[in-house]
């Protein structure tokens, strides 16, 4: 059984009897009696699904890919707008990323953050996920495409690495909040774009595809236009991983490259 399967077995029958154990009825009327039977039952299935939502965000994130395989973590605490020339675009960047996460709270939708490298995109997307994993309990994936590009170059000769794809495809269709990192690079240099690869093409469709029937999240960071990136994929991917709505757009315009190397 994979692994990410594995993290969402069925919840130890011990946890269901916790509950339970902890009210004595013994003096209780038959209408109390039913009430508060009802009552831990409510209790029992609420504890037992927040366990289950508790290790569906372990796993998930477990499974993330990172670019260079390098973790990063960022909240918004750590936005330094006084890294950047223009220091009021910066505050408005991070504040429209804080407003969407707030939104995001209690609603679903697609978010695409667009910029030149080393702007700052993925700091602040990963602030958007961490908040929400930390405060709406959604479970949150990262993963950079340019990775996963590499990684299916290698599943023909590494057994590990298709059963890993596997795994991956599984839970990049089901976490709660998924993030498709410096989306666009795996399609070749700016002035020398090129159509993805077809089973790259094919493994991000399924995945689009089934994330647009539920309450799914997908944030994108890219170097590249709209325009752009329909060279690069099928307009059916491109419609359904890109927002259409002008609000949920992030915008860093004429920003620098503030990253320390």
């Amino acid at each position: 059984m994979s692994d990410f399967v594995s993290a969402f077995g069925s919840v130890n029958p011990s946890l269901m009897q916790k509950l339970r154990e902890k009210a004595d009825m013994s003096d209780m009327t038959d209408e109390l009696l039913a009430k508060k039977k009802e009552e831990i039952n409510r209790n029992t299935i609420d504890f037992a699904w927040k366990s289950i939502q508790r290790r569906k965000i372990r796993a998930c994130y477990k499974l993330s890919i990172w670019s260079g395989d390098e973790e990063i973590k960022f909240k918004f605490d750590d936005w330094d707008v006084n890294k950047q020339a223009d220091v009021e675009k910066a505050r408005a960047v991070g504040n429209q990323a804080y407003k969407l996460t707030q939104e995001l709270m209690t609603d679903s939708f697609n978010v695409t953050l667009y910029g030149n490298s080393g702007v700052g995109k993925t700091s602040l997307a990963i602030a958007m996920m961490t908040k929400l994993r930390d405060e709406a309990d959604k479970s949150i994936m990262v993963v950079s495409t340019a990775e996963l590009a590499s990684l299916l170059d290698n599943k023909y000769t590494q057994d590990d690495t298709r059963k890993r794809l596997i795994d991956i495809e599984k839970a990049l269709k089901e976490v709660d909040v998924l993030l498709l990192d410096d989306f666009g690079t795996e399609g070749g240099a700016i002035n020398a774009l090129k159509p993805v690869r077809k089973d790259m093409q094919d493994y991000l469709y399924r995945v689009a595809n089934s994330r647009i029937s539920g309450d799914k999240t997908t944030i994108i960071t890219t170097n590249n236009t709209d325009d752009q990136l329909k060279q690069m994929y099928n307009a059916k991917t491109i419609s359904r991983l890109m927002t259409k709505n002008k609000d949920h757009m992030i915008f860093f315009t004429n920003m620098e490259d503030v990253r320390e190397v």
